[in-house]
């Protein structure tokens, strides 16, 4: 069973749209996918879901946590590179995991991608922003994102745009 960890390193997205979080959640269950929810979820700081310090603490748990095999954003925003510098790289590239997001959790996958390189990044949906989408929309960013995280790195694999 695939288990994805999700983050709210910018947008407390979590808190603002709970409908659609829930979908999210339920979707995914649906699918067979475990979820370990991030220390912010459901939080809200203003504009972000948490200080710089609490955003990348919750990074560094997902990191931490043995049981995550990929570690996905829960939607983009305006602040993701804050916490860049406070992330545990070392143990991250020793213990490689799959990072998903887009938009602002761009910079997270740049990050990754330097500074653990035996991670795999994807530039791909995010929790809430795309799993939290009604049918058939839902179902399309599924599809795609499964052929590809049950392909090995490398391996070519082809989507529908």
């Amino acid at each position: 069973m695939t288990t994805i960890g999700f983050c709210s390193t910018s947008t407390p997205i979590t808190a603002i749209s709970p409908k659609r979080f829930e979908r999210a959640k339920a979707f995914l269950k649906n699918k067979g996918i475990r979820l370990v929810a991030g220390s912010l979820s459901g939080k809200r700081d203003y504009y972000r879901s948490g200080s710089i310090l609490d955003r990348a603490n919750e990074v560094n748990q997902l990191i931490h946590n043995d049981q995550v095999d990929i570690i996905m954003a829960t939607i983009g925003g305006t602040n993701t590179n804050a916490v860049l510098p406070y992330l545990d790289y070392e143990y991250l590239n020793q213990h490689p995991k799959t990072i998903v997001g887009y938009s602002d959790a761009t910079a997270l996958l740049l990050a990754v991608r330097t500074q653990a390189p035996n991670c795999r990044t994807l530039y791909g949906p995010a929790l809430v922003a795309s799993l939290g989408e009604w049918p058939p929309f839902v179902n399309e960013s599924w599809t795609n994102f499964e052929k590809i995280i049950r392909t090995r790195p490398g391996e070519a694999v082809t989507v529908r745009a």
